[in-house]
């Protein structure tokens, strides 16, 4: 399986910590492969830093920690574009270019558009059941 996490997947991970966390860690504990895009990562050290205060030091250490388990996509220009916010238009394109089975976000623009020409949208929420049920996580870990 191929998964695309948007921005404020990585966010809950840096404010959660241990949840997210553990979704990511299932991830890749499953051999899923995971995409991630130059935006994604622009957005991220902007949203951490001057959104919420946080220290570009943490920003950088997250983005270091997205690339060794990710694999870097293009966010081409294209006609797939997020109606309601085209600020998130760059994370669908790059969820399609790396031709992802799920892109998980908790964006309700993004999750209003599910499916997406193959491309299933799915909330932290409905991911942590998917990897329940495909026996990457037990239930009782939340």
């Amino acid at each position: 399986m191929k998964v695309f996490f948007d921005t404020n997947v990585y966010i809950a991970e840096a404010l959660l910590g241990e949840a997210a966390e553990r979704l990511l860690n299932a991830t890749i504990e499953g051999s899923w492969r995971i995409f991630a895009s130059e935006y994604l990562m622009d957005e991220l050290e902007r949203v951490m830093v001057q959104r919420l205060n946080f220290p570009r030091r943490l920003a950088i250490l997250t983005k270091r920690r997205i690339l060794r388990r990710s694999k870097i996509v293009e966010s081409p220009s294209s006609r797939h574009a997020v109606p309601d916010d085209p600020n998130d238009s760059p994370i669908l394109r790059a969820a399609l270019t790396a031709k992802a089975d799920y892109l998980v976000t908790n964006d309700a623009h993004l999750l209003r558009m599910s499916p997406y020409e193959g491309l299933r949208i799915l909330s932290m929420t409905e991911y942590h059941g998917l990897l329940v049920e495909n026996g990457l996580l037990a239930e009782r870990e939340s």
